[in-house]
């Protein structure tokens, strides 16, 4: 019997997104919040997250919800 050294491991699915917003609201910060698409850096950070295959694919308003709110102590 082989074993693969790394197992895939199911992440819940809120905790997901929580991730994936996380990253591109990051994404958005390292550009100073100007240009650039709140679509695309969910997207990218989805990417980054994990590959397609491994989750179902968030509802991109999801991001464009998290991301048109301005963070705590930021104007």
């Amino acid at each position: 019997m082989s074993t693969s050294p790394l197992t895939e491991v199911q992440v819940p699915v809120a905790e997901r997104y929580a991730w994936i917003a996380e990253a591109a609201y990051y994404r958005a910060k390292r550009r100073g919040f100007q240009g650039g698409c709140s679509l695309e850096d969910w997207l990218e950070a989805e990417r980054e997250i994990a590959p397609p295959s491994a989750q179902p694919a968030p509802s991109p308003r999801v991001a464009l919800v998290f991301l048109d709110r301005s963070p705590v102590g930021e104007a």
